[in-house]
């Protein structure tokens, strides 16, 4: 005999079987069911149902719904209250509507829950809405009661707060997500092995229960067969009764039982196939995660932003553990258009007591020990760029400059320093380097300061001055080298430009010094070489020649090539070499010591002398004595001969000034 009881039975097997299926076909189950368990529960419920196709409104000026008594007190902080519909609307009409929510815990999922509420499937268009003029988030560390009340914004805003923690993490993961996932699917695994025995079991237990109750109402049936039979089975007919309805109850949680046990395996199995899906997925992106971007952005916008490291009270907080930390692979700060170009009067300050840009690598190992080699780069890029270390002051609301700041340093400590004025596409140099300063020390020396390396410096124009404010010099210029080439030459060698060195004292030596920097004695060995083509030695021009030249050596050599001459004033006398001859002059000559002449000497001139030896005497017009007499005495001509210079005093050219 075929009762309502086998078609409850058969529709919890086409359940059961559906429970592996696809979303679509376990809400077609649930929907077939529903009708089921309309029936089921018509027949065998002791529950109170109202329904109305059309609408059911409780009305009155306090509404309270949950298990309680008469004076809306719950029944032992007990009670379920479920609302479920396919819309469901909370409204606090008037100025001053509230809705208020209140729990321990608050949970809001944007998850269609099904039509039993068991189901959590995420659809496309999840999503939780709140708008208000003023939205305020404030999480406090209170036990017991809150003590600080949410503070608004004061106006239209968006207030979130937090006591100890904040976080906005827009990230995604492959590791850590995956982890998550074997350990969900692990557990579901487990549920579902557990579900699928306990529905087992409870649908047995109906198929009893449904055969119990099928037999009792095939004996009724039999028992009721005729009115005699009827009557003389009256007892029985009311005792099989009586048994029927007491197993209702039983009947009743047992449909209720394995109905909720079904959907839980169903939704179980959704999630196991969702989460295998979305395994596979982050398998597949694993290789390729770190290199390919994974389209996560946070965005803030305001006219104004200010991040703060304080406290509740205002305080800035000073303690080791109060730092903003941005930690990423690429940071860009830019203050530009939406074209790309600059915006006008942009800039970006940063003030702060010690600031520190580190490019280093560390390599260390799990103690914490190992290299921490330095890589990376450091570009500034600027028209114009100025590093200061001045103190300034504040008058009438001007920032004025006050003075250097005392015992400033700026240090630069790097392998190899290249500055250049360099015209990237010309391969050629222009512009000025400049360096006005006290003191300069251009030092490369190794740990036990012996001087090593070398200093090489190229720029079209260059200016190195320790002047005042007036251009008045100031200070000292020491380089101090073991080998040193100043040289004006181009590319070829050709010496081209000019080298000048001026000052009020002026030393070129090769010496050695004593350990306070004074002379000591030469150099053993030390030369000294000034040659060019022409070479200018006393004087400039005119009215700049120098009031003493003095040369002193143990040897001097003066040689040249064609001509050399030594003249007095301008020309007063003169000392000439000129093709092999040796000539002299001057308005008077004199010679002291033992004079030889080893070649023939001619007088064109007088010649007085107290005693004259001669071995051999030839008078050619005349002799003439005071105590002999021979021949015609004609007295010689005066001497009208003179030596004309050759070199022409000339003036050094000028140093052409910088520009």
């Amino acid at each position: 005999m075929s009762t309502v009881l086998s078609e409850w039975t058969s529709a919890l097997t086409k359940l059961q079987a559906s429970v592996t299926k696809d979303l679509a076909e376990i809400r077609k189950q649930k929907a077939e069911i529903q009708q089921l368990k309309d029936d089921i529960y018509t027949r065998l419920s002791e529950e109170l149902y109202i329904h109305n196709d059309k609408r059911i409104i409780l009305s009155a000026p306090e509404v309270i719904i949950g298990n309680v008594d008469a004076n809306g007190m719950l029944y032992g902080d007990s009670g379920i209250v479920i609302i479920r519909g396919g819309k469901v609307n909370l409204e606090g009409s008037g100025e001053t509507g509230t809705v208020s929510t209140k729990a321990s815990i608050i949970e809001q999922k944007a998850v269609d829950p099904g039509a039993d509420g068991i189901q959590e499937a995420v659809l496309s268009n999840s999503k939780i809405i709140n708008q208000a003029k003023n939205i305020v988030i404030q999480s406090n560390e209170s036990d017991g009661y809150f003590s600080q009340t949410p503070i608004s914004t004061g106006g239209t805003g968006v207030r979130i707060h937090a006591d100890e923690n904040l976080e906005i993490d827009v990230t995604k993961s492959v590791e850590t997500r995956g982890k998550t996932i074997d350990g969900l699917l692990s557990t579901l695994n487990k549920d579902k092995t557990d579900l699928s025995m306990a529905a087992t079991k409870q649908i047995s237990g109906v198929t009893a229960l449904t055969t119990e109750m099928e037999l009792l109402l095939k004996t009724e049936d039999l028992l009721n067969a005729s009115e005699i039979l009827t009557r003389t089975n009256v007892v029985d007919l009311d005792a099989a009764q009586d048994k029927f309805e007491a197993m209702v109850p039983a009947m009743h949680n047992a449909l209720d039982s394995c109905i909720r046990t079904l959907s839980q395996l169903a939704e179980t199995n959704r999630r196991i196939t969702a989460l295998k899906a979305e395994q596979k997925k982050l398998n597949a992106d694993k290789s390729n995660f770190k290199k390919e971007t994974i389209n996560t952005h946070l965005t803030l916008r305001a006219e104004s932003l200010d991040i703060e490291a304080v406290d509740g009270d205002g305080n800035i907080r000073e303690n080791p553990e109060a730092v903003i930390n941005v930690q990423t692979g690429k940071v860009r700060i830019n203050t530009c258009k939406a074209d790309g170009s600059l915006i006008d009067d942009s800039s970006v300050v940063i003030t702060t007591k010690n600031m520190v840009v580190d490019t280093a690598n560390p390599k260390l190992d799990d103690k914490g020990n190992g290299e921490i080699p330095t890589v990376g780069s450091f570009k500034v890029r600027a028209k114009d760029m100025a590093f200061e270390s001045v103190d300034n002051t504040i008058k009438d609301g001007k920032l004025e400059e006050k003075e250097q700041t005392k015992d400033s340093v700026f240090n630069v400590r790097v392998e190899n320093t290249n500055f250049s004025s360099l015209d990237a596409k010309e391969n050629s140099t222009s512009g000025r380097f400049m360096v006005g300063v006290e003191n300069v020390i251009l030092a490369s020396h190794d740990k036990d300061k012996n001087v090593s390396g070398s200093f090489s410096v190229m720029h079209q124009q260059m200016l190195m001055a320790s002047i005042d404010k007036d251009g008045n010099a100031t200070g000292s210029f020491k380089v101090n080298v073991e080998k040193t080439d100043v040289a004006a030459v181009d590319k070829g060698g050709k010496a081209l430009g000019q080298i000048v060195l001026n000052g009020k004292d002026v030393f070129v030596k090769s010496m050695d010094t004593d350990d306070k920097g004074k002379d000591k004695n030469l150099a053993a060995g030390g030369n000294m070489v000034l040659v060019a083509e022409k070479m200018f030695l006393g004087r400039t021009a005119k009215k700049n020649t120098a009031k003493q030249v003095q040369i002193s050596a143990d040897k001097t050599g003066l040689y040249g090539t064609s001509t050399t001459e030594v003249q007095q004033g301008d020309g007063k006398a003169i000392v000439q070499l000129d093709g092999g001859n040796l000539s002299m002059s001057g308005s008077n000559m004199q010679l002291y010591g033992n004079t030889t002449a080893n070649s023939n000497v001619e007088f064109k001139a007088e010649v007085k002398a107290p005693k004259l030896t001669a071995d051999n005497l030839e008078a050619k017009t005349s002799f003439k004595s005071a105590n002999i007499s021979d021949g015609i005495a004609i007295p010689g001509a005066p001497s009208t001969a003179s030596l004309s210079a050759k070199l022409k005093e000339e003036d050094a050219p000028e140093p052409k000034q910088n520009s």
